[in-house]
């Protein structure tokens, strides 16, 4: 062998060590990144804490109001095991929730529109904005964070970010307090006593709450509290008046699920005396006071009696009269206790019973209420706006762009639509609010467009459908359907409902 192919052979055995630890630094960069795709809650094979939430009484609920910012803890306990054990208090919570859809749509931010020449680089960043947005999953994961606002008040959260997506991991609260508040949004301390008797959890957070807990295990008393890093951390409070400690929005509504259990252990026990019913057996004596029948043979006859009675009578052998004696309901108060403690606990929420059992429904002022409370819910969503801006700006591409968020939820999607078409139909650029009001995104816009226009080429295939648009009178009258088309809900009287209701029977 000469030397040039000594010199070649040791090239190619380079070349394919190279190749290898190429790949295998590939395989490990990937790695890296379904770990971080993967949000690790707790590991169960090695998981020694479990949570621990106790129904406390009423007495204890009247104590922990009395000084919230000491007990802040017991209540935040309290409402989340209500939140679990009580129906009513869920549907109120996921009530509110529900009083948005989260829509959103991406502007341009803080730029001087005439010096936007390259309109390419715009375009791009445009692009991967919304990509970045996508990766959030707006619309299917911040349901929790409203969830835990209403019902505890601040959620305490980070971002795990990764390549294609952005995860939001909720921090212990009882571990959390607000520190200060940068740019509109509330930052976060957090106690690294935490991990003292949790060392295994350490690695199911971000490596800076290991880099910070190393910090703290050099000296505990000045690092115990450190603040976490922004934009990536963050809380969100629904009481922003109150930044001091948490309230529970609805906190006030304990007493009154207790009343609502009390009352229902109060008719139950009504109705079981109402269904209950004695029997009273006569031993007739005679005129000088001895008794015809044998003693003897009267308790014989009675216990046979008393042997085939059900539970809800019951019977006794005496001299008496036999009378039936019944502890009918005319004899107890027709008010339904249940009923009203139910009334009193929507009452106390702010909301409208009527949403929940729509006994006496008025279409006009349930509309009313429900837009009264869905500014409680939508000044919660600026909140989260206000989060994302902030992290959005910290990127290159995303320095020139903001996001808002619509006050649209699912009971006036129809008329927010409404609204937004009729702007765009006298030339306001509001084409992306009113696709983000009907559920569609920008980011779907043009994906859409190209697929439904240039791949399936729906608008050549597809004939419009027959309607009052496109049909003369005459057609519609032979239908049927010619007049004036049905208000709806909101755009009628509460006479005019009534005779709608009349017309259907």
């Amino acid at each position: 062998m000469n030397k040039i192919d000594s010199v070649e052979i040791h090239t190619e055995k380079q070349r394919t060590e190279d190749d290898k630890k190429y790949k295998e630094q590939i395989k490990t960069t990937q790695q890296k990144f379904a770990a971080l795709n993967q949000l690790v809650l707790r590991d169960l094979n090695n998981d020694r804490n479990t949570p621990s939430f106790f129904l406390y009484t009423k007495d204890e609920i009247n104590t922990y109001l009395s000084n919230p910012y000491r007990y802040q803890a017991q209540l935040r306990n309290a409402v989340i095991y209500m939140y679990s054990a009580s129906s009513h208090f869920r549907r109120i919570i996921q009530y509110f929730v529900g009083l948005t859809d989260l829509s959103y749509i991406v502007s341009p931010y803080n730029v001087d529109i005439s010096s936007m020449s390259d309109t390419k680089k715009i375009k791009k960043n445009y692009t991967k904005i919304l990509h970045t947005l996508d990766g959030f999953n707006i619309k299917s994961s911040f349901d929790t964070i409203l969830t835990v606002c209403l019902r505890e008040d601040v959620f305490y959260g980070t971002m795990r970010v990764a390549k294609d997506n952005i995860m939001i991991q909720q921090l212990p609260s009882d571990y959390c307090d607000i520190a200060s508040i940068q740019d509109g949004v509330l930052d976060v301390s957090f106690n690294f006593q935490y991990f003292d008797s949790r060392s295994e959890l350490l690695p199911l957070y971000p490596v800076e709450f290991t880099t910070k807990y190393n910090l703290y295990k050099q000296d505990t008393t000045q690092y115990k509290w450190q603040l976490l890093d922004a934009p990536t951390s963050f809380a969100i409070k629904c009481n922003k008046d109150i930044l001091s400690y948490p309230v529970p929005p609805f906190v006030g509504l304990l007493r009154e699920l207790y009343e609502v259990e009390d009352y229902k252990q109060l008719n139950l026990t009504q109705t079981e005396i109402e269904n209950y019913a004695l029997l009273v057996m006569k031993l007739l004596m005679n005129d000088d006071g001895s008794f015809p029948m044998d003693y003897e043979m009267a308790k014989d006859i009675w216990r046979n009696l008393d042997s085939v009675l059900p539970n809800e009578v019951g019977s006794v052998l005496t001299p008496m009269p036999v009378e039936k004696i019944s502890f009918n309901h005319a004899n107890t108060s027709d008010v339904d206790n249940v009923a009203d403690a139910e009334n009193h606990l929507f009452t106390a929420a702010g909301v409208s019973s009527l949403l929940f059992n729509n006994a006496k429904a008025s279409s006009n002022a349930l509309l009313l209420s429900i837009k009264a409370d869905q500014a409680i819910t939508y000044g919660i969503v600026l909140s989260i706006e206000k989060m994302l801006n902030r992290y959005i700006h910290t990127l290159s591409h995303g320095k020139m762009f903001k996001i808002s968020f619509l006050d649209v939820s699912r009971f006036n999607r129809k008329e927010a639509g409404d609204s937004y078409l009729k702007a765009c139909q006298y030339g306001l650029p509001m084409v992306s609010y009113y696709c983000a009001s009907q559920g569609l995104n920008q980011s779907d816009i043009d994906s859409m467009h190209f697929l439904e226009n240039s791949i399936m080429g729906i608008p050549d295939k597809f004939v419009p459908l027959s309607s009052s648009a496109t049909q003369s009178t005459k057609a519609a009258d032979s239908n049927g359907e010619a007049g004036a088309p049905t208000k709806d809900l909101g755009e009628i009287s509460d006479n005019g409902e009534i005779a709608q209701e009349r017309d259907e029977e």
